[in-house]
């Protein structure tokens, strides 16, 4: 009996191993996602050099701004000629107005999708559209991404807590109908009674509190070995913990009603009448 319930809880280590690790592989995948975001930096083009200061003053408070990054036109039209080679020089081109670039990238944060329409504001607020490049196209498609990812995410999640619930009560009903049919054909005292009802609490906690902390134990120790990059959102762990509470209490009622039914059958309850049966009376005065 102990065999075979150590392998359901080998078994239930396994499967939140997996559980762990799917939700691991969806949560690089969306932080991919997050790290292209940040590679796509608002640039703003400033004419008018006074309203410089009081943009950047008005930046900073945006927390999910990586970072802030003013060039001058003269350092703007130098890298520009030495970026595309050409074959100009700074004499050639003092007299064309070139406008300081303020370049704004973000950090690869869920904070960012929100922010991104914030610095917008911010900087509609003093310069024209025409002077904006926030890359639109390529933004809007990342973020449809993302939202493709959470939506697979969720709904991979609720598949397999469902598919985890009824291994995890089957699992554990099974076993317990094994002993409990074991017992059926044997004469046990109080004594192994108590020790089976010991035996099956026992049998509970253990299911509820070894299988997932020791796989979230690994986890962390992985991730504090920076072996894994990538933090999952706490609410996996929520999930899984939920899904192993509600397997547990299933199973616990589930198996409190056999044992009540299999006590019944035990000792079945017998109904004597008191009241004597007609005719008999009769009998026995006439004897």
């Amino acid at each position: 009996m102990k065999t075979r319930f150590m392998l359901i809880i080998a078994m239930l280590i396994v499967l939140f191993g997996a559980w762990l690790y799917l939700s691991y592989q969806i949560s690089r995948s969306y932080q991919a996602k997050l790290d292209d975001l940040s590679q796509l930096p608002v640039y703003a083009y400033i004419s008018d050099t006074t309203k410089v200061a009081i943009i950047l003053q008005e930046l900073q408070p945006i927390t999910a701004i990586e970072s802030v990054v003013h060039e001058t036109a003269a350092e703007a039209s130098s890298e520009l000629l030495e970026a595309y080679g050409l074959p100009l020089n700074e004499d050639m081109i003092r007299d064309y107005s070139f406008p300081d670039i303020i370049t704004i990238t973000l950090k690869p944060i869920n904070e960012s999708l929100q922010a991104k329409a914030t610095i917008l504001r911010t900087l509609r607020a003093h310069v024209t559209e025409a002077e904006i490049d926030s890359q639109a196209s390529a933004y809007s498609n990342v973020a449809e991404e993302l939202k493709l990812i959470n939506r697979q995410s969720l709904l991979a999640n609720i598949i397999i807590a469902v598919l985890f619930l009824l291994i995890f009560v089957f699992s554990r009903t099974s076993f317990e109908l094994h002993v409990l049919l074991t017992r059926k054909g044997k004469t046990i005292s109080v004594v192994d009674k108590i020790r089976h009802a010991k035996q099956g609490i026992w049998h509970t906690w253990t299911m509820l509190l070894i299988p997932l902390p020791l796989c979230i134990a690994g986890y962390f120790i992985l991730v504090y070995s920076l072996k894994l990059p990538y933090l999952l959102p706490y609410w996996v762990f929520g999930a899984q913990f939920a899904a192993a509470l509600i397997g547990t209490l299933i199973t616990h009622f589930t198996l409190h009603t056999f044992e009540h039914e299999a006590a019944y059958l035990d000792n079945p309850i017998r109904v004597i009448s008191s009241e004597p049966i007609i005719g008999e009376s009769d009998e026995t005065l006439d004897t």
